[in-house]
């Protein structure tokens, strides 16, 4: 028998109070799993899940690498130009007295 657990991790809100992401952590037959969820509201019904993913544990570094990189493509398609887009590091030398 398939038996299934899952509690929810982190909420994500929306620019719109009718739409949220939230990420849960479950468990399905001994596997560990996250999963995405889209809900949205509605009058009535209350919170609704649209659309989920699920992905195994092992695929969350290659989701957060590429989560990453939409990010700093984002950042830099907005970025005015000539804008510095991340900060400078200043690294100090040593000097001799």
């Amino acid at each position: 028998m398939q038996s299934s657990n899952h509690s929810a991790v982190h909420t994500l809100p929306s620019s719109q109070s009718n739409q949220k992401i939230e990420l849960a952590f479950e468990q399905y037959d001994g596997a560990e799993r996250v999963a995405i969820r889209y809900l949205t509201w509605t009058d009535g019904l209350g919170w609704c899940g649209q659309k989920t993913i699920r992905l195994d544990v092992d695929q969350l570094d290659d989701l957060h690498h590429a989560l990453t990189a939409a990010r700093h493509r984002v950042k830099r398609q907005h970025a005015e130009p000539g804008e510095i887009t991340e900060a400078a590091k200043v690294i100090q030398f040593p000097t001799l007295v």
